[in-house]
């Protein structure tokens, strides 16, 4: 009897752990490239004056994969920083890009034109970046997979303009490089083991 009770908990045991396993194939860990987006600030002279902070989750469901977020921060004490959405994209590794919108609730339509993302001095504001197709993926699995599977990624350019107090305004497009990674089991045991 004992036997038995064993064989079908060691049966529904893999079959559980079958499943988990299957299950990461339609999940994706989405990474911000710090290193690139620091080098690009310095090369602008832009380390200064503008912070940005990646603040992506651990893991996507490649269906709920919708959008980017991240923080801005306005670090100067006395220039205001502009960011052209009407300007910025998101661009894939194919070369193909299409419009960033700014996503300021759910149930925003897709605007004709944008109004521009103003940051005093000082100020710091929580960014969420979608494309046209609010309800869709950014990537379908498909074209997601085939960058994974080449180590490559894509990138939001954000279209920067800086006013300075005498007037003088400089355009910069800075680039946030993201890098899809299939996620590991291991990271995926690890992340279902944290608390909620």
């Amino acid at each position: 009897m004992n036997l038995l009770v064993l064989t079908v908990y060691l049966i529904i045991v893999a079959l559980t752990f079958s499943k988990a396993v299957e299950s990461l194939e339609s999940q994706v860990v989405i990474e911000g490239n710090s290193n690139f987006l620091d080098e690009q600030l310095e090369e602008q002279e832009l380390k200064e004056s503008l912070e940005i902070k990646f603040k992506l989750p651990p893991s996507y469901q490649i269906s709920d994969f919708k959008h980017l977020a991240f923080n801005l921060k306005n670090k100067s004490e006395n220039s205001s920083i502009d960011i052209d959405w009407d300007r910025s994209s998101i661009r894939d590794f194919e070369g193909g890009g299409r419009r960033a919108i700014r996503v300021l609730d759910d149930d925003q339509e897709v605007p004709q034109k944008q109004v521009a993302t103003i940051l005093v001095p000082g100020e710091s504001r929580d960014i969420k970046v979608s494309d046209e197709k609010f309800n869709d993926p950014l990537f379908d699995s498909k074209k997601l997979n085939k960058m994974i599977d080449k180590s490559e990624g894509f990138r939001l350019v954000l279209s920067i303009k800086i006013f300075k107090p005498d007037g003088k305004a400089t355009t910069d497009s800075l680039y946030l490089q993201f890098t899809p990674k299939k996620l590991l089991w291991t990271k995926a045991l690890y992340l279902a083991l944290q608390p909620k």
